[in-house]
């Protein structure tokens, strides 16, 4: 399947399908991951502070 997909978008014809694609997919990426972090409660992330940087010793 994968090389199916790559043989057809490597072509000078499809270079520009591809590409565009690859940005729409980083874009909604990028953006479920901003959503995820401003969906979190400020309480979630006081607790996290909270949470010692090194072990004790």
């Amino acid at each position: 399947m994968i090389n199916f997909l790559k043989q057809n978008f490597i072509t000078e014809k499809y270079i520009g399908i591809f590409q565009s694609i690859m940005l729409i997919l980083f874009f909604i990426a990028f953006l479920f991951i901003l959503f995820l972090v401003f969906i979190k409660s400020e309480k979630y992330y006081k607790e996290v502070s909270i949470i010692p940087l090194e072990g004790k010793k």
